[in-house]
């Protein structure tokens, strides 16, 4: 391999090329349609979507306007707490601060990535009003515990990184993620595991009378045209990102299978090194690898980063700063130990994981990685 090959993180026109053709035209019917805000194909892919998930879904212009009216739906507001992993994405806190609210941190297992239900427990007071679960890297948050120690307060999914996990046992086995929560949100941004080619975002909700209610909201707190029963905001899907979804969808298994099939070339290459942690998939849930993140020990991810880097393989981090280390955040509450949350933050590396990668980009990656330490 030349070492001076650039593998990025993600190969988006790479991705599209195979069905190329079919985006265009998805797209050049919008453009032909005269229907650019709502119509017919938005509505198909909410209920093809709706079909998928089996459960109400409806779209919005992206994913932190989704978890914003859901929790503006749940009247989350001052004096209100919400629970939230501190090891994530600012959106999953910032739509609480935005409502006037309070995050309330809790903290992730060191090998799933994902909420700890027993930093949930310690983070619960009076005010807690709701628990945003962020299924984090591409697989799910134990909701199942969750429900248990946590009863009659609604949980949000978070499940921007996580489109088409399901549960693989217990209460909610077979279904999807975002499913099951009072109020699952997804994001559509491109290089998320269903990505448009521009912004987008979806909330899916089984409750009738919540789904109306966030529907209301997004569309200005309309129930129908001129009337406005609630203070609303304007979020929307495009209708041409909608009609490119459609055509995505039809794609989207047979990526997540070669998403696996890359995973398995990373841990049949890295598996014998002692220097780091390849990510561990929890038993009640698959994986649709929407990042494939190491640990890195002995202080040396930014090194093995810059390594990477000088023999042309893009690496990220997610996420160097923990949420409560962040200046927007400070006036946030943290009741709980945070300390996985704190390590991860210093250890933590994404490897590529494109489906469009070739073999040879696999292994060109896990040799340059054995080559660091070494082996």
């Amino acid at each position: 391999m030349d070492r001076v090959k650039t593998i990025p993180m993600i190969d988006l026109p790479r991705v599209h090329s195979t069905y190329k053709d079919k985006l265009e035209t998805a797209a050049s019917e919008v453009i032909g349609s005269g229907s650019y805000i709502g119509g017919k194909i938005l509505d198909s892919f909410q209920d093809r979507l709706s079909v998928y998930l089996n459960t109400k879904v409806f779209g919005v212009g992206n994913g932190t306007d989704a978890l914003l009216i859901a929790l503006m739906a749940l009247d989350i507001g001052p004096g209100d707490e919400v629970i939230v992993p501190a090891f994530t994405y600012a959106a999953s806190a910032e739509v609480i601060a935005l409502l006037g609210a309070k995050a309330v941190w809790c903290d992730v297992c060191s090998e799933t990535y994902n909420l700890i239900p027993d930093s949930v427990e310690l983070a619960l007071s009076s005010k807690t009003k709701a628990i945003i679960a962020v299924h984090l890297f591409g697989q799910l948050a134990d909701i199942e515990a969750l429900e248990k120690i946590a009863e009659d307060i609604p949980i949000v999914e978070d499940t921007a990184q996580a489109f088409g996990a399901k549960f693989k046992c217990g209460k909610h086995k077979g279904k999807f993620a975002g499913s099951v929560g009072v109020f699952g949100t997804f994001s559509f941004f491109p290089t998320k595991p269903l990505g448009a080619l521009g912004d987008g975002g979806g909330i899916a909700c089984y409750d009738q009378f919540l789904y109306n209610k966030a529907l209301s909201i997004a569309r200005h707190g309309q129930k129908e045209k001129y009337v406005h029963d609630i203070v609303g905001i304007n979020s929307r899907l495009d209708t041409i990102q909608a009609a490119i979804l459609n055509v995505k969808l039809d794609y989207f298994e047979r990526e997540l299978i070669r998403k696996a099939e890359i995973k398995e070339m990373y841990y049949l290459a890295l598996k014998n090194l002692k220097s780091i942690s390849l990510p561990t998939e929890c038993d009640f849930s698959t994986h649709v690898w929407h990042q494939f993140t190491i640990k890195v020990y002995e202080n040396d991810r930014d090194k093995l980063r810059a390594y990477l880097e000088n023999n042309g393989v893009s690496s990220m981090v997610y996420y160097p700063i923990i949420l409560p280390e962040q200046r927007a955040y400070g006036s946030m509450i943290e009741r709980t130990s945070l300390s996985n949350s704190r390590a991860l933050s210093a250890q933590v590396l994404s490897l590529p994981i494109d489906p469009s990668m070739s073999n040879n980009d696999v292994q060109f990656i896990c040799k340059s990685i054995n080559e660091y330490f070494g082996k």
